[in-house]
């Protein structure tokens, strides 16, 4: 799912949450609207990682590259093809988060963008038939890309 779908998305739940419970605030609305989107960054830091290039526009253009070649693979031909590795996607930084909240509220808000972000994420998974399980863990994804091809061998750049 695009940064803009999560973006407008983010704005009219963080509203409605705010509507429905005004002692959260300004602050409790923006938290939530900001970590509803800004989850993604870890998109980017894959892209860093693995092609090597500090470029903005240019990971955004392999992503949408990618997404694309995605989307002509059945599913059986994605599981041959190591996951991506998206930190902040996996359950175990929501867990982190968690522990988390003792400490600080805003806690709370940032775990709420990221819950809002993830039921996206996981409805775009269920519509394109690619497991859920490719935003569930990370440790999952780890242990399972051992002996799976590199998506890199498909012709990205």
């Amino acid at each position: 799912m695009y940064p803009k779908t999560h973006l407008i998305f983010g704005l009219i739940f963080a509203g409605l949450i705010w509507l429905f419970f005004p002692p959260i605030g300004f602050l409790g609305f923006f938290l939530i609207l900001v970590s509803s989107v800004l989850i993604d960054v870890d998109h980017y830091l894959f892209y860093v990682w693995k092609v090597k290039d500090w470029s903005l526009i240019r990971a955004y253009r392999w992503s949408i590259k990618v997404d694309k070649i995605l989307l002509t693979l059945k599913r059986e031909e994605i599981q041959e093809y190591k996951s991506f590795i998206f930190i902040f996607h996996g359950i175990e930084f929501w867990l982190i988060l968690l522990f988390l909240i003792p400490l600080s509220n805003t806690f709370v808000f940032i775990l709420l963008g990221i819950a809002i972000h993830m039921v996206l994420d996981f409805i775009d998974l269920f519509q394109r038939n690619v497991p859920l399980t490719l935003k569930l863990s990370q440790v999952y994804n780890l242990i399972k890309n051992k002996n799976k091809l590199d998506l890199n061998k498909l012709s990205l750049n």
